[in-house]
């Protein structure tokens, strides 16, 4: 296996790229609901319709963004353009905060932020190589959770301190060093076959073998090829489950400490008491995943996938079930420690598993899109069941059933889920990349 030696300045660049884009990537996030509910006083539907469009142009978005980095000839060009105009849309908004404007503006904001994970995972790939994927995934996870620790912290201080439209200047001023960090990336140390999932000496792969085709005919192509990928379609549904199990625990959490009020927290209630209440929620969520990120990093080159898959589900039923006995507002925030835990190992487990099903047969990014669109599915469907169910019979009848989902699809990756993280080891010889994994 060729072994590959990107330049310190890349390797650093992409340590500050980790760290930077998750404060850029997805706007102002939830704080958001803060800003359209608070500053612009808009009702529940005006909100709803925001997020709900703003989510569908996102999810539309995951699989073709995917396909245009397996495509691009140098991925950072393309974070460094969509964090441009992340940064674009919030400025607008900021100053022309209208309904069209806000709908408009987060729509493009979700469109360009799905560009941004599967190309950040490329450029991973492209730059160390396969042998250098699992520590590398580990460490940019702690890094976007060190990353999401600092922009919480200053996005709920500054909203606290000088109000919701402030936090919209706060990312534009972060879109600036992190645009400096993906251009910083040399072109020349990332490896574009193997940044799609190809093999970087291979002759031939599937993956090339279909980039002369016509467009409809390449698509049906990639679609056979992705069909007979073992375990993937085992793998996609359990991403889905996972999150429709996990999306609504956070939402079902904040009505809940919205229900109880700030006294309990000692509080002094308002907006800017949300911001900052919501902002510790994602702080605590978030230092957990560091030490995990870190631990993986080390732990994870040539270990097997399932052990670690299994466990993530594990703690999401887990923490369905403690939602059931806890009430304490700072209990409820206690548990986001779980959260982190369990999305944390998901995360970087499901990014690895994709790396082994795709090797040798290209279309690493497009599979993360098709991921991400999963992810997306479950999170929306999350949210409108639980909260249906929250309203008709109660947050506890929501919580039981989110667990009883995380069991299922516990129980459905144990039972059909194959062993990828093997076949890594397996494939030593030359050209055995571009065989199907052998998976146990």
């Amino acid at each position: 296996m060729t072994t590959l030696h990107p330049s310190r300045r890349s390797r650093r660049a992409l340590d500050a790229l980790a760290f930077l884009v998750p404060d850029v990537q997805g706007g102002v996030g939830p704080f958001l609901i803060v800003f359209m509910s608070g500053a612009l006083g808009w009702d529940a539907q005006r909100i709803g319709t925001v997020l709900s469009v703003s989510a569908l142009a996102g999810l539309a978005a995951q699989a073709p963004a995917g396909a245009l980095i397996d495509r691009s000839a140098h991925a950072p060009r393309w974070i460094a353009g969509a964090l441009a105009t992340i940064a674009a849309c919030l400025g607008v908004m900021a100053h022309w905060p209208s309904f069209a404007v806000i709908l408009l503006g987060q729509s493009v904001v979700g469109v360009a932020g799905a560009l941004v994970a599967p190309a950040v995972a490329a450029v991973s790939l492209g730059l160390m190589g396969r042998k250098g994927l699992d520590a590398r995934i580990g460490r940019n996870s702690a890094l976007s959770a060190a990353g999401t620790v600092m922009w919480a912290l200053g996005t709920g201080w500054l909203a606290h301190r000088y109000g919701p439209r402030s936090m919209f200047f706060f990312a534009m001023v972060l879109a600036l060093p992190t645009l400096g960090a993906a251009l910083m990336i040399r072109r020349e140390d990332i490896d574009v076959r193997l940044a799609r999932g190809a093999d970087h000496d291979a002759e031939h792969g599937s993956a090339d073998a279909l980039t002369a085709t016509s467009p409809m005919t390449r698509l049906r192509q990639i679609a056979t090829v992705l069909w007979q990928v073992p375990g993937l379609r085992v793998l996609l549904t359990c991403a889905f489950l996972f999150h429709l199990a996990n999306a609504a625990m956070l939402t079902l959490v904040a009505q809940m400490l919205g229900h109880r009020g700030d006294a309990g927290l000692g509080g002094s209630g308002g907006h800017g008491s949300a911001a900052l209440w919501l902002s510790g929620s994602v702080i605590a969520t978030q230092l957990i995943s560091i030490p995990i990120g870190l631990a993986l990093s080390r732990w994870a080159p040539g270990r097997a996938r399932r052990p670690l898959f299994l466990t993530a589900f594990a703690v999401l039923a887990l923490r369905g079930l403690l939602y059931l006995r806890v009430d304490h507002p700072l209990g409820l925030l206690a548990l986001q420690l779980l959260d982190g835990a369990g999305a944390c190992l998901f995360g970087i487990m499901l990014t690895l598993v994709i790396g082994d099903l795709t090797r040798g047969r290209g279309h690493f990014s497009l599979v993360l899109g098709l991921a991400g669109t999963c992810v997306g599915l479950g999170a929306a469907a999350s949210n409108l069941l639980a909260g249906h169910l929250a309203h008709t019979a109660g947050p506890g009848t929501a919580f039981a059933l989110l667990a009883l989902v995380a069991c299922a699809a516990l129980l459905l990756f144990a039972a059909r889920m194959p062993e990828t993280g093997q076949a890594r080891l397996s494939s030593s010889t030359p050209g055995a990349a571009l065989r199907s994994p052998t998976l146990s």
